[in-house]
C-alpha cells in the first residue's frame, strides 16, 4: 500500500471534494509516507515524477484544441472565402469565452471541486474541435470555438496550482518553469501535427483528428483521479505538516476576494499585456509567414514552431535564474525577460521597415526575430499566468485552495482580455500600419508590462526579506 500511496498522494489535492481542503489530504498522505520512507521527503520522488509527467502531457494536449485555426487560416481564407476580419471573429470567440471561464474558475472549484471541471473540460473541448471540422461558415466556427474556449479555461489555473503545491519552495520555480514548457511543447506538437495533416488530408481532418486526441484525455484523467480518491487515507490518520511554502501559510477557507491579495492586480495588468503579445504571434505567426514572407501554408505552420521551441528554453532559463541566482524571487526574475522582449519586438519592427526601404524580404531576419521573441515572452507568460498568483496568496498568509484558484483565474481572465484585444487589433493594425506598426505596438506593450509588475515585485521582495529574517532568528 505504501508504494501505491507514494504515487497517488498529490492527486488527492485534485480529486478532493469541494468541502475538503487539499492541504489536509496531502498532510494525511505525508504522515504514512514519511513513516515508511524517510527519503521520500528529499529530492524528487517517483510519485512527483509520475504526476509531473502526467499533467505535463495532458496540458500539452490541450493545445490541439487551440492551434488548428491559426494553422489553417490561409486555407480557410482561400477555400471558404473567409476574410481576415471573419477569422479574427473566430479567434475572439474562443478568447472571449475563455476569459469568462477564467473568471468563473474560483466559483467552479468551490461548487464542483477540481476533478470534474478538468475532465469535463477535456471532453467538451475535444468534441467542439471535432465539430469545427464539419463547419463551413464563420458563424458556426465561432460558436464551436467559443464552447471550446469556455471549457478549457479552468485547465491551466488548476494544473499550475497543483504542480506548484507538488514541490517545495526551494525547487518550485525551476519545476514550475520546466512544467510550463508544456505550453511550447504542446504548441510545437499541435503545429507540426496540423501542418502535416493539412498537407495530406485537408483542413477538416486537422480539426477532427486534433479534437479526438484532446477528448481522449478526459477518461484518462477521470480514471487516475477516481483511483486516487478511492485510495485516499482515512481522515483519522495522524497528519504531518506538509512541505512549507515561502511564508508558511495557515489560513483555511477565508472567503477573501482575490483582489484583496497584494500584488494580484499588478500581475493581472502585466499578464494582460503579455498575453496580448504572445497570442498575437501564436495565432498569427503562420499567417504572417505565409502571406508576408510568402511561404507555403504547411511550411509556415512548421516554421512557426520555432517560436515555441525557443519558448521552451526561455521557460527553463527563467526557473533556473529564479532558484539559482535570485533566491526564489519568481516575479523579479521576469524583469530581464520582459525588457528583452520589448527590445526584440522593436528589432522586428525595424526589420519590416528595412524591407520596405530595400524592396526585398529578409526571411532569415524574420525567423531570428520570431525565435528571440519566443524565448523572451515564454518565461513571463508562464510565471505571471501561473505560479505567481499562488505565491502571492502564500505571501498574504493564505493556504485557501479556492482563493488561489480564484486569484489565478482572475489573472488568467485578465490575460484573456489581452488575447481578445489582439484578435481585433492585429488585423486592423496590419491593414493600417503594416506588420512594422504591429511589432512596434507590441514593443510598447512589453515595456508597459515592466512598469505594471513592479508593485508585485515589491510585494515579493518584502515577503522574501521577512522570511529571511524569520529564518535567521
Amino acid at each position: 500500500m505504501k508504494p501505491v500511496l507514494s504515487l497517488i498522494k498529490p492527486l488527492l489535492l485534485v480529486s478532493g471534494d469541494p468541502g475538503t481542503h487539499g492541504d489536509d489530504l496531502i498532510a494525511m498522505a505525508d504522515s504514512d509516507l514519511m513513516a515508511s520512507d524517510p527519503a521520500a521527503t528529499t529530492g524528487i520522488s517517483n510519485r512527483q515524477l509520475f504526476l509531473f509527467v502526467l499533467t505535463y502531457v495532458a496540458y500539452a494536449a490541450i493545445y490541439f484544441a487551440r492551434k488548428p485555426v491559426s494553422v489553417v487560416k490561409s486555407t480557410l481564407e482561400s477555400e471558404l472565402g473567409l476574410t481576415r476580419s471573419m477569422l479574427s471573429v473566430v479567434d475572439t470567440a474562443l478568447l472571449g469565452f475563455y476569459m469568462v471561464g477564467q473568471f468563473l474558475t474560483g466559483s467552479l472549484v468551490k461548487v464542483l471541486g477540481r476533478s470534474l471541471p478538468l475532465t469535463l473540460g477535456y471532453a467538451v473541448c475535444g468534441v467542439a474541435t471535432v465539430a469545427m471540422g464539419f463547419s463551413s461558415t464563420a458563424t458556426a466556427m465561432s460558436v464551436f470555438w467559443a464552447l471550446s474556449g469556455f471549457f478549457q479555461a479552468c485547465v491551466n489555473p488548476l494544473l499550475v496550482i497543483f504542480v506548484a503545491d507538488l514541490f517545495p519552495a526551494s525547487m518550485r520555480a525551476s519545476m514550475v518553469g520546466l512544467w510550463q514548457t508544456s505550453q511550447q511543447v504542446g504548441g510545437i506538437a499541435a503545429n507540426a501535427f496540423a501542418g502535416a495533416l493539412l498537407r495530406v488530408s485537408g483542413w477538416r481532418a486537422v480539426f477532427i483528428s486534433s479534437g479526438a486526441l484532446v477528448a481522449a484525455f478526459s477518461p484518462i484523467l477521470a480514471l487516475v483521479m477516481l483511483y486516487a480518491a478511492r485510495t485516499a487515507p482515512a481522515s483519522g490518520s495522524a497528519a504531518a505538516a506538509p512541505t512549507k511554502a515561502k511564508v508558511a501559510p495557515t489560513t483555511k477557507a477565508s472567503g477573501r476576494s482575490p483582489l484583496s491579495v497584494p500584488g494580484v492586480t499588478s500581475i493581472a495588468v502585466g499578464y494582460t499585456l503579455t498575453k496580448m503579445s504572445r497570442y498575437c504571434l501564436m495565432f498569427w505567426a503562420p499567417y504572417f509567414l505565409s502571406n508576408h514572407v510568402k511561404m507555403d501554408a504547411s511550411a509556415a505552420a512548421l516554421m512557426a514552431t520555432i517560436f515555441d521551441i525557443t519558448g521552451v528554453l526561455g521557460s527553463i532559463s527563467s526557473g533556473l535564474l529564479c532558484d539559482r541566482l535570485l533566491g526564489g524571487r519568481m516575479i523579479t526574475a521576469q524583469l530581464p525577460f520582459l525588457a528583452a522582449a520589448a527590445l526584440s519586438f522593436g528589432v522586428w519592427a525595424a526589420v519590416c521597415v528595412a524591407e520596405k526601404v530595400a524592396g526585398q524580404t529578409y526571411k532569415s531576419a524574420h525567423i531570428a526575430a520570431m525565435a528571440l521573441v519566443g524565448f523572451c515572452v515564454a518565461a513571463p507568460d508562464g510565471v505571471l499566468g501561473g505560479a505567481a498568483s499562488r505565491n502571492l496568496c502564500e505571501y498574504a498568509g493564505s493556504s485557501d485552495v479556492a482563493l488561489a484558484a480564484a486569484a489565478s483565474g482572475l489573472v488568467n481572465g485578465c490575460g484573456s482580455i489581452g488575447a481578445i484585444l489582439q484578435g481585433g487589433l492585429t488585423a486592423q493594425l496590419v491593414d493600417r500600419v503594416g506588420w512594422a506598426g504591429l511589432y512596434a505596438t507590441l514593443a510598447v506593450a512589453m515595456t508597459a508590462t515592466i512598469v505594471a509588475v513592479l508593485p508585485a515585485v515589491s510585494v515579493e521582495v518584502k515577503a522574501m526579506r521577512q522570511e529571511s529574517g524569520v529564518s535567521k532568528s
